[in-house]
């Protein structure tokens, strides 16, 4: 029974040294910094589609007259 114990406690040191001592994996993390310096064209195409409808809403609100910008509205603006 102590040897079985002395046993599991050295096969556990030693795994958790091996795994201490491996380190980062490199590769991974330069394929991550890669892909988030460059972007996906699905990314693109939504932050492009984003900007037209934010210069959609810039233009109506440019449109409207001077008196009607109250940020609670037409009802509770009285």
């Amino acid at each position: 029974m102590h040897s079985t114990l002395k046993t599991f406690v050295l096969i556990s040191l030693g795994v958790a040294t091996a795994q201490a001592l491996a380190g980062p994996d490199w590769d991974v993390i330069n394929r991550a910094r890669r892909a988030a310096q460059h972007p996906t064209a699905s990314a693109s195409a939504a932050k492009e589609a984003q900007l037209v409808r934010c210069d959609e809403m810039m233009k109506q609100m440019e449109s409207r007259p001077a008196g009607s910008r109250s940020p609670k509205g037409s009802s509770e603006s009285e």
